[in-house]
């Protein structure tokens, strides 16, 4: 489904040709480009040229081989059967695991009314013969609270686990994104945002590359920037897997007796409900201007998605203003001051949106280009709390990139430009 509105999405581009039935035999780095050897599907043989690859090519990556690149880690021996079921009766939004150390399992909404099933096999179980309607029927009768159902099996397949990590996730001009960079196990239920993440973070560099904004060496900050956030994701989906996955049954009654004694407790609570235990994505290195001795500063964090309001009442969201910009963003702080800030020569290069946010609405429209904007709610406050009385270069992938109050600003913005030639 996803593959489906990908593609229709690619077909809105005219400069964009997709290619089915031709492999990757072959590849090349020049000085100025990437010469790929394709086969079509007739047994021809085409060279294509072009200034970077981003290899999207999976788990088994062909880029990644040709390239010899290892990935490092491990394979985690707890195959699962997967099973998806259509017109399923439990619609609930969450994910549920189902933690019994005789069959442990888990329980996830897929799109168009259907359900997931993930049912961890034991050891011995025949893996051709555990995916039959019969034998999937006697699992969720056995183990599932879906017994008095009449369950629509769409498909079932084993599969195992690993966690790996390649060792090096760029190569000259060449990038491994998504799973052709690291596999995780889908416990965590990461996968396809860490691929998400590492588009969003090589997309706009490639871009700045081609107009001429960045150099070629800040693209090795991908890497750098990824690498740390990656290996936090995948031994957080691996944390999580043991510990849905206990079989040993000493374990799994204390494991239960802690969340037990864990949830009588609303703060506790708060903090499981809302996953706040998941490894959160910042940068420590690459294309940020930090001070080390800072760990409170928002620099390398996401910054915050507020709902702006300006004009008087019109809103609009912070990513609808921005769109895949650069963008100066100035809290409490004057027009004026974001104004003179975004007059340094990089800002007339990368041409980033103006942004003045402010607790009230001191002022209305826009001024020589700066989005006068306020914000209401509490928990912007809250999250905008440590931006007060400054202003941050925001990256378009969204990551504060630096900040500093306005009579400090040339400062952060040279030492930005350095970063970028």
């Amino acid at each position: 489904m996803l593959e489906k509105l990908l593609l229709e999405g690619a077909h809105r581009y005219p400069t964009v040709c997709v290619r089915f039935r031709c492999p990757l035999i072959g590849l090349s780095q020049r000085t100025d480009c990437v010469e790929l050897e394709l086969r079509n599907h007739d047994g021809s043989e085409k060279t294509l040229r072009a200034k970077f690859v981003l290899a999207c090519d999976g788990a088994n990556s062909s880029v990644r081989k040709l390239l010899g690149i290892a990935a490092e880690g491990k394979r985690i021996d707890e195959p699962h059967l997967v099973v998806d079921f259509a017109e399923f009766p439990d619609q609930s939004p969450f994910s549920r695991f189902f933690c019994h150390p005789t069959r442990p399992f888990n329980s996830i909404l897929v799109p168009y009314g259907g359900r997931r099933i993930e049912f961890m096999l034991n050891p011995g179980e025949d893996k051709e013969q555990i995916k039959s309607p019969e034998t999937i029927k006697a699992l969720v009768t056995r183990h599932t609270p879906y017994k008095n159902y009449d369950l629509k099996i769409v498909r079932a397949a084993v599969y195992g686990f690993s966690a790996r990590i390649a060792e090096r996730m760029q190569v000259g001009r060449i990038f491994l994104l998504g799973d052709a960079a690291h596999v995780m196990p889908p416990f965590g239920a990461q996968g396809l945002n860490s691929g998400a993440r590492d588009s969003a973070n090589i997309a706009w560099k490639i871009a700045a590359a081609l107009r001429g904004q960045m150099g070629l060496k800040a693209l090795e900050s991908y890497d750098v920037e990824r690498r740390s956030n990656v290996k936090e994701t995948v031994d957080y989906s691996v944390r999580i897997g043991r510990l849905a996955n206990i079989r040993f049954w000493p374990a799994a009654l204390l494991r239960d007796a802690f969340f037990a004694a864990a949830n009588l407790f609303p703060s506790v609570r708060r903090y499981f409900r809302e996953m706040r235990y998941m490894p959160r994505p910042r940068l420590k290195a690459g294309l940020i201007v930090a001070h080390e001795q800072d760990d409170a500063s928002p620099v390398g964090r996401i910054f915050p998605r507020p709902v702006l309001v300006y004009d008087g009442a019109e809103s609009a969201s912070f990513d609808a203003l921005v769109g895949n910009r650069f963008a100066l963003v100035g809290v409490n702080v004057s027009p004026d001051a974001i104004v003179e800030a975004a007059r340094h020569p990089l800002w007339h290069k990368l041409r980033p949106t103006l942004i003045s946010l402010s607790s009230e609405p001191r002022y209305v429209g826009s001024t020589e280009g700066v989005h006068i904007c306020h914000f209401a709610d509490a928990a912007t406050k809250t999250a905008l709390a440590k931006y007060a009385a400054q202003i941050a270069i925001i990256r378009p992938d969204r990551y504060v990139a630096g900040i500093a109050r306005s009579d400090g600003f040339d400062a952060i913005s040279n030492a930005f430009d350095a970063l970028l030639k």
